[in-house]
């Protein structure tokens, strides 16, 4: 059994959970707990501890969704480092049946349609047709719907620790849109730092402008501190696009740091950070910004739907006065329609039981597309369970081109996409497999015919 004594109190003013995750990652990063070292079964360290099992359960699914442990299925949990999985051999275990292509199989970052809550949400537009038919069509505001705003702050500080007022939300048309503002308006024809690989609309924007790009490295925990703090640094802290790590939070200080000496703006594109599947949801790096250097960028794409094209920007309140003065018309592109029904709809709770059903979905979908990953041969690539996210980035070995890859899949029907346009340097060759649009007993035949074609490649 492993020893906490002394580290675990009931009247310690932290919660039990957190002193439990606190006092193994501690052991796990003094090498007290080494690699491959079996955790305690959620049975037998609640009763030595003397607390419940689930407080236990959730200090296991914390440190798993931290990368500090991982679940072995029918054997426990394990600690572990941050090295990428290697599959086991191919030989190790049967396949499984190929399912015959259809076009669309395994789009990346896509949620599934079949998910979305159409009779409920068409009631709320329903209600606020008979109720308030003019906030259909006429919108006063030019940062948006304000029942919306209010909706969103809410929102943003109950799922991502974020404290503030609905006057700093702006509604635009989708998170595109809002990263495109917030760095149009900011980088003042100064430096800008992006992430590579990183979301190649946003490379593409600021590159069309002959902005000075200084490029952040991005790995498995996110992306590296520059020696030199840039202007505006754009980064995807809770789950990197499109690698999939989660930046820490020291890390994620030292950015905040740096940016106040600076003088500098970090925006946050948080674009899918509710689809965590495992342990707690990592605050937002704008709940840690004291100093209102953090824009925070959110989108429904991802949540809810594509088609509403609704997103927003929580801004510092020292940015609310100069965007005032910048808009000074509504978003074109920001649905009108769509913003008073969906304050409704979040308002009556249905937004959040929405999600809550949708992240259990997807979740089964991650496991059964992860399991199947791991029976390719390490000698096609490797990849790393983040437990978050809408896909999977395969790390491709060898010389395999991806866009060739995904070309041949493409025909074959499979919607995946390659890594290595995200990155300006060509250095990461990959594929983004997408899971959300399928059910976990069809991916494994999904998974395996798309295996065919990267054998073949």
């Amino acid at each position: 059994m492993i020893d906490l004594s002394g580290m675990v109190s009931a009247n310690n003013a932290e919660p039990l959970y957190l002193q439990i995750v606190t006092a193994l990652r501690r052991r796990i990063s003094d090498g007290s707990l080494g690699i491959g070292t079996r955790l305690p079964s959620s049975r037998a360290l609640a009763q030595d501890l003397g607390v419940a099992r689930s407080t236990v359960v959730t200090a296991y699914d914390q440190l798993v969704a931290e990368g500090f442990a991982g679940t072995r299925r029918g054997a426990g949990i394990f600690v572990c480092d941050v090295a990428p999985i290697r599959p086991p051999a191919a030989s190790s275990r049967p396949l499984p049946a190929v399912t015959a292509p259809a076009p669309g199989m395994l789009l990346p970052g896509a949620p599934d349609p079949e998910v979305f809550p159409a009779r409920p949400w068409a009631r709320c537009v329903s209600r606020v047709a008979r109720m308030d038919p003019l906030s259909l069509s006429h919108q006063a505001d030019a940062f948006g719907d304000p029942e919306l705003r209010r909706e969103i702050a809410a929102y943003a500080a109950r799922w991502r620790g974020i404290e503030c007022s609905a006057g700093q939300v702006l509604v635009t048309s989708g998170a595109r849109e809002a990263l495109e503002l917030t760095m149009d308006f900011l980088v003042g024809g100064e430096d800008i730092a992006l992430e590579a690989p990183g979301f190649t609309p946003t490379q593409r924007f600021a590159l069309a402008r002959r902005w000075d790009v200084r490029w952040l490295r991005a790995g498995a925990r996110g992306a590296e501190i520059p020696r030199q703090m840039a202007k505006v640094t754009l980064l995807t802290p809770s789950h990197q696009f499109p690698l999939g790590g989660t930046l820490p939070v020291p890390q994620r200080q030292a950015f905040l740091q740096a940016a106040k000496d600076r003088g500098g703006w970090i925006i946050e594109d948080d674009f899918d950070s509710e689809f965590r599947y495992a342990g707690q949801p990592v605050p937002a790096m704008a709940a840690l910004d004291r100093e209102g250097r953090c824009i925070y960028v959110g989108t429904f794409s991802k949540t809810f739907s594509h088609a509403l094209r609704l997103g927003y920007a929580i801004l510092p309140p020292a940015l609310v006065p100069p965007f005032r003065t910048l808009f000074i018309h509504p978003s074109a592109g920001a649905a009108i329609t769509a913003q008073r029904p969906l304050a409704d709809f979040m308002a009556s709770g249905q937004y959040d039981r929405h999600i809550r059903r949708a992240r259990r979905l997807y979740a089964e979908r991650y496991a059964a597309a992860a399991d199947a990953l791991e029976a390719w041969p390490d000698w096609l690539g490797v990849f790393q369970r983040h437990n978050a996210g809408m896909q999977i980035a395969f790390h491709l070995a060898g010389e395999r081109g991806d866009t060739r890859i995904c070309r041949r899949a493409g025909d074959a029907g499979y919607a995946v996409r390659p890594l290595s346009p995200h990155d300006p340097a060509k250095q990461s060759q990959g594929l983004l497999i997408g899971f959300c649009q399928a059910p976990p007993d069809a991916l494994p035949g999904q998974i395996a015919g798309l295996r065919r074609i990267v054998e073949q490649s």
